[in-house]
């Protein structure tokens, strides 16, 4: 009995090894290059499940498409034959100014697709990508992106942004429209955005620079940070800290509510606005001349700073409030 397991153990070893040595994947490279002659804004749908896709701003009339790929296959006469029915055939369509790239292959890790596209700066685009990165950068929009771990960076577009991604990091810059944004773990960075912002996280932190208009932001644990706010904003944390630097213009509303994180507002010595903190365990503390209104105790504050024009809401449950 001892002689038949040990035989198995050994048959089973040498089979693994066998196995592995199989693993070892052959791998070769290709390259595609489409050109489309277009007669008015272009939509570009992206489907890219492994690799990076970009997006530039180019001369109008045309879209330009450049794809380096590569090949993982069992032998190295099926990876070179891929290769060959790739560039033969690439997921790469034209339908008017409708160009679709990706969209016919399936999903596989054994493919992976870097585009490089080069459309008129009237064009608007909606990517969608696994693993790889999508960067897009002076079209026109509006711009859509779906990312499950790659990272979505977009600047210069003058239409709307809406940004989706799991675990993916997600930075917009200069963007004249609307922002949508949303990560589950990932950071979120926005910065000269002209229009109205809505982001949400899980647990990823929230950095704002010089938003243009009204902000509604929430995290999970992650910290939300906002540089030169001056429009309406409303911000949720759970857990995470909250700092605001920034000037609330007369008749705006700041609302700031998180359970245990902690509140740092930082505003210039021009400020107008009326002030009412309320904590359940935590401090409160004002490090500007403020003018009190009704009774102030430890744990609530209602103060009016300048003329009193705006008002600013700021509640906290275990965090302490500081008002600079």
């Amino acid at each position: 009995m001892l002689v038949k397991k040990s035989a198995w153990l050994a048959t089973a070893i040498l089979a693994a090894a066998a196995l592995a040595g199989c693993g070892a994947h052959f791998s070769a490279p290709g390259a595609i290059d489409r050109t489309f002659v277009v007669n008015g804004p272009v939509r570009l749908e992206i489907t890219n499940a492994r690799g990076d896709s970009k997006v530039f701003a180019g001369p109008p009339g045309e879209v330009r498409v450049h794809a380096d790929f590569r090949v993982k296959a069992w032998s190295a006469v099926s990876a070179h034959k891929r290769v060959v029915e790739l560039s033969a055939n690439p997921p790469i369509s034209q339908e008017g100014t409708l160009i679709q790239i990706g969209g016919s292959l399936p999903a596989s890790s054994r493919l992976t697709i870097d585009y490089t596209i080069i459309v008129p700066a009237d064009s608007q685009i909606h990517a969608t990508s696994q693993s790889g990165e999508i960067e897009t950068s002076g079209i026109q929009g509006p711009a859509n992106f779906v990312s499950t771990s790659g990272k979505i960076t977009a600047t210069a577009i003058s239409g709307d942004v809406q940004a989706r991604t799991a675990s993916g990091k997600i930075q917009l810059s200069a963007v004249r429209g609307q922002v949508e944004a949303a990560s589950e773990s990932g950071s979120v960075n926005l910065a000269d955005v002209r229009g109205d912002v809505r982001v949400q996280t899980g647990s990823g932190t929230i950095q704002l620079a010089e938003p243009g208009g009204a902000v509604v932001a929430g995290s999970g644990s992650g910290n939300v940070n906002a540089v030169g706010a001056k429009d309406d904003l409303r911000v949720r944390t759970g857990s995470g800290n909250i700092v605001l630097t920034g000037d609330p213009q007369a008749t705006n509303y700041w609302d700031i509510r998180t359970s245990s994180g902690n509140v740092v507002l930082q505003v210039p010595s021009t400020a107008s606005f009326r002030f009412y903190a309320r904590t359940t365990s935590g401090d409160i503390n004002a490090a500007i001349p403020i003018v009190m209104e009704g009774t102030a105790g430890r744990h609530a504050l209602r103060a009016r700073i300048g003329d009193g024009k705006a008002r600013v809401e700021v509640e906290t449950t275990s965090g302490s409030i500081a008002l600079h």
